[in-house]
C-alpha cells in the first residue's frame, strides 16, 4: 500500500452543498470494492486508496427554511445535516440515547453528518444512519439538524446489472454496472449516499469519483484497514460492466460516475435489489 498523501480539497464547492462526508473512508472506513477477479491490481485490496482522495461537491442540496416540506407524490426525499460536531441518536422520541454520530475533521476539512429522514413526529425525526449495522435507524431531535429535500433516488438492480436514477419518480439516467461476486455480494436493501470522494487519479481503478453509501459489506467487517463500506465508483476496466466481479461495490463507467457526482446530493436514497 502506498503512503497516504494529504487530503486535497475539491475546488468549486457550492456553499449549500454538503461538503462530501468522508466518514468511514478517510478515517479508516474504506469502501470494499477492489482487488476483484478481473485481474486489475488495487492498492490496499479495496478502496483504501480513496483514504487520500479529496472531498468533492456533489449535486445541490437546498437547506433554506421551508425546503424540507415533503412531497411524496413527486418522489421527494428528506435529508438531514447535523448542526454541530455530533448528533445524538435515540431509541425513540424522548427515549434513551443509543449513540452519538460524530462529525470528523480530516486534514482540516470539516465533515458534516448526514441522515436520510423517514418520519417526523413533533420535534423528532426518524432517520437512517450512515454507520453499521446495515439499515440502522434511530431518532434525532429536529432542532439538532437542518433539513433539505432531494427529488432524486437511485435504484440498483443486481440481476440486471443496471443502475437507474429517478428524478421526481421519472427515469433520468440509466447505466450498466458491475456488482459483487457470490462470495462477496452487494448488500440489498434501502440505503443512501453518505460520501462523495474524488480519487487522486481520475483515470485509475476507481475513476474520477466514488460515492460512499450507508451500506456495509455482509462479509467484510474489516477489510484492508477499512470497515467494508460499499460504494458506487468508476472504473478503468469498463469491459467488466455487466458482470459480478467486485468485493461488494458497484462499478459504473467514468462518464456515469461523473454524472452521478454532479447530479445527486448526499442523502439521496439508494435502493439495492436483486
Amino acid at each position: 500500500m502506498r503512503a497516504r498523501p494529504s487530503l486535497r480539497r475539491a475546488a468549486g464547492a457550492v456553499a449549500v452543498v454538503l461538503v462530501a462526508v468522508v466518514v468511514g473512508l478517510a478515517l479508516g472506513g474504506a469502501l470494499s470494492g477492489g482487488g476483484d477477479g478481473d485481474g486489475a491490481r488495487v492498492q490496499g485490496g479495496d478502496l483504501a486508496a480513496l483514504a487520500h482522495a479529496a472531498p468533492a461537491a456533489g449535486g445541490s442540496t437546498d437547506f433554506s427554511p421551508g425546503a424540507a416540506r415533503s412531497d411524496p407524490a413527486r418522489g421527494v426525499a428528506i435529508v438531514a445535516r447535523g448542526r454541530s460536531s455530533s448528533v445524538a441518536v435515540y431509541a425513540r422520541p424522548g427515549g434513551p440515547q443509543l449513540r452519538r454520530v460524530q462529525r470528523r475533521t480530516v486534514d482540516g476539512a470539516r465533515l458534516p453528518v448526514v441522515f436520510s429522514v423517514l418520519e417526523r413526529r413533533g420535534g423528532w425525526l426518524k432517520v437512517e444512519l450512515p454507520v453499521r449495522p446495515n439499515k440502522g435507524r434511530g431518532w434525532v431531535r429536529a432542532r439538532d439538524v437542518r433539513l433539505a429535500r432531494t427529488p432524486y433516488r437511485i435504484e440498483i438492480r443486481l440481476r440486471d446489472h443496471r443502475l437507474v436514477v429517478f428524478a421526481h419518480d421519472r427515469p433520468a439516467l440509466r447505466a450498466p454496472i458491475a456488482v459483487g461476486r457470490a462470495v462477496s455480494p452487494t448488500p440489498t436493501g434501502r440505503y443512501f449516499v453518505a460520501d462523495l470522494l474524488r480519487p487522486p487519479n481520475p483515470t485509475g481503478f476507481y475513476g474520477p469519483y466514488a460515492l460512499g453509501l450507508s451500506a456495509y459489506s455482509p462479509v467484510y467487517t474489516r477489510f484492508a484497514g477499512g470497515d467494508g463500506q460499499v460504494g458506487i465508483h468508476g472504473t478503468n476496466t469498463p469491459r467488466v460492466l455487466g458482470s459480478d466481479v467486485s468485493h461488494g461495490c458497484i462499478r459504473v463507467s467514468n462518464a456515469t460516475v461523473t454524472r452521478l457526482a454532479t447530479l445527486v446530493p448526499l442523502g439521496t436514497p439508494v435502493r439495492i435489489r436483486t
